[in-house]
């Protein structure tokens, strides 16, 4: 199966990645919503596997974006280890985030309900035209980003900050076993990956490698 999402998962419980997006948006080249702001921790990875992973992280994050079109949306798609959570906020973005499979989705939803808030209460021109470029506003909110992002490292502690969360906005969850579902209807992994301007040549390569020879996209 050559459609893994990422890298072997880490120990523990982590989030690697999260991105907020513009629903709506077109960002040129991109095929996807523009992304408005984005955080990773990717230390528990090999040093040489980061680029390449955040980049995978990326593409499939402004995919699942565009493929949410209902605000309240919640939905999580399942790959090799990984559970990628998507939340349509009402405020008018869509926040995706890839964690290990053993990260609790209750805590994995407060966390992108969190984003969302912050990241409208920081920048409130974002509920209008943000322009076609990603990232726009992204010097008003990194930091507050990638401080929320290691706040939720640790799912016990970051469940106390997310206890208000607790009767989570009564809407339909839903799980996707893999990540053709959570695409746009007839979308194709090795499609969208030829024609991704997220990933660069060498990551498109190391996909077509692994396929030809029937591996996982891990990275060894």
């Amino acid at each position: 199966d050559a459609s893994s999402i990422g890298p072997d998962p880490p120990c523990g419980m982590k989030i690697l990645f999260s991105a907020v997006f513009k629903p709506g948006t077109e960002a040129p080249g991109k095929d996807g919503p523009v992304m408005l702001s984005q955080a990773a921790e990717l230390s528990s990875l090999g040093f040489f596997q980061r680029s390449t992973a955040k980049e995978v992280f990326v593409m499939f994050s402004r995919q699942f974006a565009k493929a949410s079109t209902e605000p309240g949306q919640r939905s999580s798609v399942r790959k090799d280890g990984y559970m990628s959570h998507v939340y349509h906020s009402p405020m008018g973005v869509v926040a995706v985030c890839f964690a290990d499979d053993e990260y609790p989705q209750r805590v994995a939803f407060g966390y992108l309900s969190k984003v969302c808030e912050d990241f409208v209460l920081a920048v409130p021109q974002s509920r209008g035209d943000c322009g076609t470029a990603d990232l726009p506003h992204e010097a008003l909110f990194a930091a507050n980003h990638q401080e929320l992002l290691v706040k939720f490292q640790d799912p016990g502690q970051a469940d106390q900050l997310t206890q208000i969360m607790a009767e989570l906005e009564k809407t339909k969850l839903v799980l996707h076993e893999t990540i053709e579902a959570a695409l746009e209807r007839g979308c194709k992994i090795e499609t969208l990956i030829n024609k991704s301007n997220d990933l660069s040549g060498s990551s498109k390569m190391f996909f077509k490698t692994a396929k030809k020879q029937n591996q996982c996209c891990t990275f060894m």
